[in-house]
C-alpha cells in the first residue's frame, strides 16, 4: 500500500476491492427492546457542532459510535438510492456490530441528493426526524431511516412521495410527525443549504453519487475512499488499511 504526504498531513490509501484513491458531543445508549427491525439501529449515538479533521460538518447529523473511535466512515446516501439500500440491509448490519458497536469507527450519515426529483426533499425528511429525536430518543431515527429504504419499489422513483414519507414517520415510534413537518416548513431552506456545504466535500473526494463512503484515520489524516455497495470484506479490509496508515 503506497501512501502519499502533503502540506496539509491528508495521505492517499489504497481502500481496495475496486475502489479508488485519493490522497464535545454527547452519547446515548440505544435500547433495542422491542425492536423488530431488519436495519442496523447503533448501540451509541453523539451529537456535536464540531467540524472534523477532514472538513465535515457534524452539526445537525446523524453520527453514531464512541466519540473517540479513531476511524470516522462519512457516509453519503440517498434514499432513492436501490444500491444504497443494498448496503443498508446486505453490510451495514455487520459492518455496525463489528466496527461501530465495538468502538473502532464512529459513523456519519450524510445526504447526497442525487437520483431523482424527491432526493432532496427526502434528505430534508431525514434531517428533521434527527433534530426531533437526537436528544431523547436518537434509535428511533435509525428505525425511521430503515423504514424509508424498505419503503423504496422495486424500479422508478414515484414512489418517494410526501405520502409516502409521512406514512414511514407515523408508523415510526417516538416520531411526532407534526414536530417533523415543523422543521419542514421553519427550517427546510437551511437544511438544504447545510446538505451542500457537506455535498462540496464529498465532491472535492471525487464522491460522484451513492453511496459513498470516505474512510479518514483521525490521528494520522490518512483517508481512502469507496464507492458502491461494497460487501463487507471490502469494508473490512479498508478500514484495516486506514487504522494502520
Amino acid at each position: 500500500m503506497d501512501l502519499q504526504g502533503n502540506t496539509t498531513r491528508r495521505r492517499a490509501l489504497l481502500a481496495g476491492g475496486g475502489t479508488v484513491a485519493f490522497g464535545g458531543g454527547v452519547a446515548y445508549l440505544a435500547s433495542r427492546s422491542g425492536s423488530s427491525e431488519r436495519g442496523y439501529v447503533p448501540e451509541r449515538f453523539q451529537t456535536t457542532d464540531s467540524t472534523t479533521g477532514f472538513g465535515v460538518d457534524l452539526a445537525g447529523r446523524p453520527v453514531a459510535g464512541e466519540a473517540d473511535a479513531p476511524v470516522d466512515v462519512y457516509y453519503w446516501t440517498d434514499y432513492l438510492c436501490p444500491f444504497c439500500k443494498e448496503f443498508e440491509t446486505e453490510t451495514l448490519p455487520d459492518l455496525g456490530r463489528d466496527y461501530v458497536d465495538t468502538g473502532t469507527v464512529r459513523l456519519v450519515l450524510l445526504p447526497y441528493p442525487n437520483i431523482g426529483e424527491y432526493s432532496m426533499p427526502s434528505a430534508v425528511w431525514g434531517r428533521c426526524v434527527w433534530e426531533q429525536v437526537a436528544e431523547g430518543a436518537p434509535a428511533a431515527f435509525w428505525r425511521w431511516h430503515g423504514a424509508a429504504f424498505d419503503a423504496q419499489a422495486e424500479s422508478g422513483h414515484d414512489w418517494a412521495d410526501e405520502e409516502t414519507f409521512t406514512r414511514v414517520t407515523e408508523r415510526t415510534e417516538n416520531v411526532a410527525v407534526a414536530d417533523v413537518e415543523e422543521c419542514r416548513r421553519s427550517r427546510g431552506e437551511s437544511v438544504r443549504e447545510s446538505i451542500g456545504a457537506n455535498l462540496r466535500v464529498a465532491r472535492a473526494a471525487r464522491i460522484r453519487g451513492t453511496p459513498g463512503f470516505v474512510l479518514y484515520n483521525r490521528e494520522s489524516d490518512a483517508a481512502g475512499r469507496l464507492v458502491g455497495a461494497h460487501p463487507y470484506e471490502n469494508f473490512s479490509d479498508a478500514i484495516d488499511r486506514v487504522l494502520r496508515a
